[in-house]
């Protein structure tokens, strides 16, 4: 599971970002100041930042660190994960400010939540992050190929299926409920009644060879929904 780092002063916007990207499978942590955002990376060793670059509307007031400021010092104490801007700061004397300072990528506001998420994989895919191969025995889950090895076979994941997959690996051991797959996933609103969910576990769960009166990838929890339970050996 990639860890997240926000850093945002706009309070139902950090709440968007944190809520949507918890959803999406990784663990977030966030903060509103500067100085707040640098201690709490030196903690948690975030595998990915996203920076605001103004913050006087956070706790630490006008006169806490900016964006760049807080760029700087995460640099200083050797955090190499990537960065990404999401601002509405506009001027291109900005985003050469940001990139000479070693941001990964500068976004400005209005933005699209989805397109922040690919932009946030797409770095930490080039980091070395976001792991995407996954070993389990004899069986090799390879999610950046969208598809499952066994031995020299191969069965081939859709991309539906490959996203779902990947939400039950990166919360291997949490029972999750159809209506959060749904949201997750398919981005359905809660309640609705449908059986993909179930449909596409099927499949996958045939492409894995899992045996469901004996499961060793994914179990079901009837009426309630269904949990990763492998261990990578």
């Amino acid at each position: 599971m990639a860890r997240i780092l926000f850093v945002e002063d706009e309070e139902d916007l950090l709440s968007s970002l944190v809520a949507f990207f918890t959803r999406e499978g990784f663990e977030v942590f966030h903060a509103r100041g500067g100085d707040a955002a640098i201690q709490l990376a030196a903690r948690m060793r975030p595998d990915i930042a996203v920076l605001d670059v103004m913050l006087h509307e956070g706790p630490e007031g006008p006169n806490g660190k900016d964006g760049f400021e807080v760029l700087r010092a995460l640099r200083d104490r050797d955090f190499h994960g990537p960065v990404i801007f999401l601002t509405a700061r506009t001027l291109e004397t900005d985003k050469l400010l940001a990139f000479d300072l070693g941001a990964d990528d500068y976004i400005t506001k209005p933005f699209s939540l989805l397109e922040l998420r690919a932009r946030v994989r797409a770095a930490l895919k080039r980091a070395g992050g976001g792991k995407a191969v996954y070993r389990y025995g004899k069986v090799e889950v390879d999610l950046d190929n969208y598809v499952i090895r066994h031995d020299d076979e191969l069965e081939r994941l859709s991309n539906r299926e490959q996203e779902l997959l990947r939400y039950l690996i990166e919360h291997r051991g949490k029972v999750l409920q159809r209506d959060e797959l749904l949201t997750s996933i398919w981005k359905y609103s809660a309640g609705v009644t449908t059986r993909t969910v179930d449909t596409h576990i099927l499949n996958v769960r045939k492409k894995l060879r899992d045996d469901a009166s004996e499961p060793a990838f994914i179990e079901t929890l009837h009426g309630i929904g269904y949990k990763f339970i492998a261990k990578e050996h």
